[in-house]
């Protein structure tokens, strides 16, 4: 068949299969989109799951201050780490025969426990602070005698890659 230019007409083939491969590489990067959107959205869905881990670590060790202010206003909370005092816990777990100081401590070492096994490279303190301390180390603590509001401390590992940032998550406590 002859075209008003005078040649032949060329029939264009694989027009089709191009559209289909166009359409394939776009819904590949769409895929590829959501797929990253998916594991970041886990990566601070498992953040905010440390951080309210953190939050009922800090108001467990308040009420356990609450219940032992004797030892409080005596300063057996403001200590780095705990012991765990076997000889008066008896054998359903409770720590009916420890007297208060001993309570103390055995408090601090099972909250301390309990903040290693649920947090990655987790721990924590209690002491008197005035929340000075905003570089994420160390906690900024004082006297246990001091005027400053008791303040609890826990930290953890929060980075997922091999750095090992360090979350901070601090609450000052009326007691």
């Amino acid at each position: 068949m002859a075209s008003e230019y005078g040649g032949m007409r060329r029939q264009q083939l694989g027009f089709n299969l191009i559209e289909v491969m166009i359409a394939l590489v776009i819904i590949s990067v769409g895929l590829l989109g959501l797929a990253g959107l998916q594991v970041s959205s886990l990566k601070q869905n498992q953040s905010a799951y440390y951080r309210s881990q953190a939050t009922l670590f800090a108001y467990d060790i308040a009420d356990r201050m609450r219940a032992n202010m004797d030892e409080v206003n005596a300063g057996s909370y403001f200590v780095a780490s705990g012991a765990e005092n076997t000889d008066c816990i008896n054998y359903t777990g409770s720590a009916s025969g420890c007297d208060a100081d001993e309570m103390a401590s055995h408090d601090i070492w099972e909250w301390q426990e309990a903040i290693d096994a649920e947090l990655p490279l987790g721990d924590g303190r209690v002491c008197r602070s005035d929340l000075a301390d905003d570089d994420m180390g160390a906690p900024d603590c004082e006297a246990a005698n001091s005027d400053n509001p008791v303040v609890v401390y826990v930290w953890w590992n929060d980075d997922k890659s091999a750095s090992g940032a360090t979350a901070q998550f601090s609450v000052s406590i009326e007691l």
